[in-house]
């Protein structure tokens, strides 16, 4: 009996030894890169997401005031795992609401809802079309190389 309590140590140690502790990715992954533009012009603050094919890991990132970005899977720019992806893109910007009404409240005055200016915000609006938000609908795909440079660059359209 108290070798048992020896060897339960050890057996910890030894379970330890055998995770990464969240140092190491568990699949490679490798550096993706590119622009989006919509109409020709960049899109900033866009979210970009590749799912993978196989069902693994998603790799998200989102777009720079040029409409450049960089994708993160397990750590912060790391990059995507290989294979074909399915790709969305959404860009999403809350309606700001007109100058004279915010003029017209007053800052500790409780309106009911309904009732004068208080009233349903209109629902935030999407900056590019609908269609590139849903891994049904957007069309886009893209496929990580290990072996090569990921610059992978998205034009959407209406």
């Amino acid at each position: 009996m108290r070798y048992s309590f020896r060897i339960i140590p050890l057996c910890c140690l030894a379970m330890l030894g055998c995770t990464s502790g969240g140092r190491e990715a568990p699949v490679p992954v490798f550096p993706v890169t590119g622009v989006v533009t919509y109409n020709g012009k960049p899109v900033a603050g866009a979210d970009i997401t590749f799912f993978s094919t196989d069902g693994d890991r998603s790799a998200f990132g989102r777009t720079d005031a040029d409409g450049r970005y960089r994708l993160s899977t397990f750590s912060s720019n790391d990059g995507a795992i290989e294979g074909r992806h399915i790709v969305t893109i959404v860009k999403v910007s809350a309606p700001q609401q007109p100058a004279e009404q915010v003029a017209s409240i007053e800052s500790d005055a409780y309106v009911p809802p309904g009732e004068g200016a208080s009233t349903s915000p209109p629902p935030p609006k999407s900056e590019v079309p609908d269609k590139y938000g849903s891994q049904e609908t957007s069309g886009l795909t893209a496929i990580v190389n290990a072996d090569d440079n990921n610059e992978i660059d998205f034009e959407l359209t209406d």
